[in-house]
């Protein structure tokens, strides 16, 4: 492998988290506005953020085969730096969107905003070993997962803040995107070429046509397709949650009112701190504990963490402590999501080899996103049934600690770095 600077003095990478946070932000500080105005202010008494949830997610699977060729075929930090000015473009519809408050409108920048980050996936991911030392890559990767989960709860964070503040003029909160869009380009334009692994590379028309063969170079080597798998039960379950987190904030638990939003923003504060927490303690936890031990250890204490919100609008109204308890509940799942996250997520990187990570990780995006699409049917299903956000989330829990425990076996004999 080419020796590559140090991460401190590696300016390629510096560029590269800069990029990827400010899209990150920008991505789920605009989501975050829609799935807000989708809890029963564009729609009196009704939770429609199963649909934009599902429309957001929907690109990642129509285009995620195109997306790895294109990682392949081309320069990746070329690709990142196409998207980033696309990213303007798209914040720009998005702040008109908002000004015509017009419910299609934003679920059309929802999915462009998803096609991008569909094709800027596999880049993201698959090119950072390119970047960085293959000693760094495990430090690299909590450094990445840190900021980008940071950069998501922020967005979401920032989200309730702006709404409280602008109320019906909400397009002059996302103005700001698009100036960031435009830092984020400057950032990637610092990143340097990285040479295209198969430049050579017939491009399919059909987006699914290089999933066959990717998925089954995943399916021929059980603990990786089970650690694929095992991830993208993890953001199935992290949707599911994000939804409920919105969800109970209505009468009948934490009771939060119009104007308020800022307690849910609060709440999202609280679990930021915790990721970040968990981020910085993932790399010496996943070099110190069997790898198994790490998955069903961050997975089991998320299920737990989840299964406390029950208590909420039940044994703990929101006058006696439930707004406390869904705080506390949320750090610990936050802290444990990150222990689980950024150890597995590093073995992805190393088990791939060049000129296949590209195709890895889009496959592997596609799948978390058919599940990301799949949490956004199961909040609608629940909406549908008049069950409690805090019970779906539960099972959400359920269904992924449920897998990891049945491929234990295949767990069993991963190891995070070559």
């Amino acid at each position: 492998m080419t020796n590559r600077p140090p991460l401190r003095s590696n300016p390629s990478f510096r560029g590269f988290v800069g990029a990827q946070f400010l899209g990150a932000f920008n991505d789920n500080l605009y989501k975050q506005l829609i799935l807000l105005l989708a809890v029963g202010v564009l729609f009196p008494g009704a939770d429609k953020q199963g649909l934009a949830f599902a429309v957001f997610s929907l690109p990642f699977i129509l285009f995620g085969g195109i997306a790895g060729e294109l990682s392949e075929r081309f320069s990746k930090s070329q690709v990142m730096v196409l998207m980033k000015v696309v990213e303007i473009g798209i914040m720009g519809l998005g702040v008109f969107a908002l000004h015509l408050r017009d419910w299609n409108a934003m679920l059309a920048v929802l999915f462009a905003m998803g096609t991008h980050s569909a094709f800027f996936g596999p880049c993201k991911y698959g090119g950072m070993p390119e970047m960085v030392n293959e000693r760094d890559l495990l430090f690299a990767n909590s450094l990445v997962a840190m900021t980008t989960f940071l950069s998501v709860l922020l967005g979401e964070s920032l989200a309730g803040f702006l709404m409280d503040e602008f109320g019906a003029n909400l397009w002059q909160a996302a103005l700001p995107c698009v100036v960031f869009a435009c830092i984020g380009l400057g950032f990637a334009l610092t990143i340097r070429k990285l040479p295209a692994q198969r430049p050579t590379l017939r491009l399919s028309l059909n987006p699914f046509a290089g999933m066959g063969p990717t998925l089954g170079t995943l399916w021929s080597r059980p603990a990786l397709f089970a650690v694929v798998i095992g991830m993208s039960l993890f953001w199935f379950n992290g949707g599911v949650l994000s939804q409920a987190v919105n969800g109970l904030a209505a009468p009948d638990w934490l009771d939060i009112g119009e104007g308020e939003k800022a307690q849910i923003s609060k709440l999202r504060m609280w679990q930021s701190l915790a990721i970040v927490l968990g981020c910085l303690a993932a790399g010496p936890v996943a070099r110190r504990v069997k790898p198994s031990l790490v998955i069903f250890g961050g997975a089991v204490t998320m299920f737990i963490a989840q299964c406390g919100l029950l208590l909420v609008g039940t044994v703990l109204t929101a006058s006696g402590g439930a707004y406390v308890w869904t705080g506390l509940c949320l750090v610990l799942a936050g802290f444990a999501g990150a222990l689980f996250f950024v150890p597995v997520n590093a073995y992805l990187q190393t088990a791939m080899e060049e000129g296949d990570r590209g195709r890895a990780f889009a496959a592997n995006n596609t799948l978390n996103f058919v599940f990301i699409f799949l949490s956004g049917a199961f909040y609608a299903l629940r909406e549908a049934l008049g069950v409690s956000p805090a019970i779906a989330t539960a099972a959400a829990g359920f269904i992924m600690v449920l897998y990891l425990f049945r491929a234990r076996t295949q767990l069993g004999g991963i190891s995070f770095v070559k």
